[in-house]
C-alpha cells in the first residue's frame, strides 16, 4: 500500500490543530453565517410577500450545489497524484471558487443572481470541506481525532459568533461580504503553506473511466451493510437538526416571535446573532469535554446520542415555545447537541470507511446524508408555512415536532452500527 494510503499513527502538533480549525471555520464562515444572517435579508429584499416561497428555491438550489460538489470533489481528490498532493490543490480551487460565489452575491439584488451565487459558493465550498473532511482520516491517527474535532469545533463557532455579531450590525450588509472573503482567502492559504502533505504515486491509481468513475459512489448497502447504516443515522439526525434551525427559524423568529416588535430599533439579525452566541458560550465546553472524553474512553455512541437527546429536547421546546426567552432557550438546547453529534459523530464516521484509497469520496457520499435534508426540506416547509399562514405557530410546530421524531430515529439507528463502540 502507497504510504500516502497508510493509517496515520503520528499525532499532529497543536498548532495544525489550530491551522485546520481556523481553514474550517473559514468555510464555515461563508456557507452558515451568510445563510444564517444574510440570505434571508436580501432574498426578504426581492418580495416580502413570497419570500418563504424564494427562500425555498434558493436554499435548494444551494444545496443541490453541496450535494454535487462535495462528493465530487471528495472522489477527485482521492485520486489526484500531484506533488503538492491530493487534498491541497482541491482546497485551493475551493477556496478561491468560494471566493466568487460571495462576491456574486455581495453584488445581487435579484432573486437569480442570489441564487446563482448560493450555488456557487454551496458547491465550491463543499468541494473545500470534503478536502477538509479527507484531511482527517489522512493524517490524524484514530486516538486523536475527537480531540482535532473539538478544537474545529472550538475555533468555528468563535469564528461565526465574530462574523454574526459583525454582520448583524453592518449598516449595509452587502459590504458585510468582504471581510468574509478576505477570511476565507487568508486562513486557507496559511494553511495550504503549512500543510505537509505525502505524494499519491501516479500508479495507485487505475486509469480513469468516466463510467466506474461514476459507479463508485454508489456504496452497496449489501457490501457495505456498516456504512449504510451509518449513511442512514446521518441522514435522520441531520433531518432532524435542520428541520429546527437556518431559515425556517429566521422566519419563526421574525413573524411568530416577532422580535423586532419586541425590541424595538433591534433586528432580526441580530436575535439570530443572540441564538449563535448563546449555543456556542453553552456549546462549547460541552462539546470539548464530549470530544476528549470520547478520544480517552474510545467511545463514540454514547456521546453522539446525548448530543441527539439534546436536540430532541430543543425541537419539542420550541414547538411549544410561548416566547423569545423559550425560544433562545430550545435553541441553545440545539445548537449544544449538535455541537456534540457532529464532533463525536464525526470521529465516528471516520473509523468505519470502507477503503483508505477512496476516504475522500466516502465521506463525500457520507456528506449526501447531511446535504439532503437541505433539498427536500425548504420546499416541503415553504408549502406548509404558505398554506397554514407563515405567522401561524402551527405550521411551524409541525416541522419542529418531525424534527425531533427524525433525530429520534437517527439515535436509535447509531446503536446498531459495528466496528466503533
Amino acid at each position: 500500500m502507497a504510504q500516502a494510503l497508510q493509517e496515520p499513527t503520528e499525532r499532529v502538533s497543536l498548532v495544525f490543530q489550530v491551522l485546520f480549525g481556523l481553514a474550517n471555520a473559514s468555510a464555515i464562515l461563508a456557507i452558515v453565517v451568510v445563510l444564517s444572517v444574510l440570505i434571508p435579508v436580501q432574498v426578504s429584499e426581492v418580495n416580502p410577500e413570497r419570500s418563504a416561497t424564494n427562500l425555498a428555491l434558493v436554499l435548494t438550489l444551494g444545496a443541490l450545489g453541496a450535494l454535487l460538489g462535495n462528493p465530487l470533489a471528495g472522489a477527485l481528490s482521492d485520486r489526484t497524484t500531484s506533488r503538492f498532493g491530493r487534498r491541497r490543490p482541491w482546497i485551493v480551487a475551493g477556496a478561491l471558487a468560494t471566493a466568487v460565489g460571495l462576491a456574486i452575491l455581495a453584488n445581487s439584488r435579484a432573486l437569480v443572481g442570489l441564487a446563482l451565487g448560493w450555488f456557487t459558493v454551496q458547491f465550491f465550498g463543499n468541494m473545500l470541506l470534503a478536502a477538509y473532511a479527507a484531511v482527517l482520516p489522512d493524517r490524524v491517527p484514530t486516538f486523536q481525532r475527537g480531540a482535532v474535532q473539538a478544537i474545529a469545533g472550538l475555533i468555528s463557532p468563535l469564528v461565526m459568533i465574530a462574523g454574526a455579531f459583525y454582520l448583524g450590525r453592518v449598516p449595509d450588509f452587502r459590504a458585510g461580504y468582504t471581510p468574509v472573503i478576505a477570511v476565507l482567502i487568508a486562513c486557507n492559504a496559511v494553511f495550504v503553506w503549512s500543510y505537509r502533505e505525502l505524494r499519491l504515486p501516479p500508479e495507485s491509481v487505475v486509469p480513469f473511466r468516466l463510467k466506474a468513475f461514476l459507479a463508485s459512489f454508489w456504496i452497496s448497502p449489501r457490501r457495505q451493510p456498516n456504512f449504510g447504516l451509518a449513511w442512514l443515522a446521518w441522514l435522520l439526525l441531520w433531518t432532524g437538526y435542520a428541520l429546527g434551525t437556518g431559515g425556517f427559524l429566521f422566519l419563526y423568529v421574525q413573524n411568530v416571535i416577532g422580535y423586532s416588535a419586541l425590541f424595538p430599533g433591534r433586528t432580526v439579525q441580530e436575535g439570530m446573532s443572540q441564538i449563535q452566541i448563546a449555543q456556542t458560550a453553552v456549546g462549547v465546553p460541552i462539546m470539548m469535554l464530549a470530544a476528549f472524553l470520547s478520544d480517552r474512553m474510545q467511545r463514540r455512541k454514547a456521546f453522539v446520542s446525548a448530543g441527539a437527546l439534546c436536540v430532541i429536547a430543543g425541537l419539542i421546546g420550541l414547538a411549544g415555545s410561548p416566547g423569545w426567552a423559550a425560544v433562545l432557550i430550545a435553541s441553545t438546547a440545539i445548537g449544544v447537541g449538535f455541537r456534540v453529534f457532529y464532533s463525536v459523530g464525526m470521529a465516528m464516521m471516520t473509523q468505519i470507511l470502507p477503503s483508505a484509497a477512496s476516504r475522500g469520496k466516502d465521506l463525500g457520499v457520507l456528506n449526501i446524508a447531511s446535504t439532503v435534508p437541505q433539498i427536500i426540506l425548504p420546499a416541503i416547509g415553504a408549502a406548509l408555512l404558505n398554506a397554514l399562514g407563515l405567522g401561524s405557530p402551527t405550521g411551524y410546530a409541525v416541522l419542529f415536532i418531525s424534527g425531533a421524531c427524525f433525530t429520534a430515529l437517527g439515535m436509535v439507528l447509531v446503536q446498531f452500527i459495528r466496528g466503533v463502540r
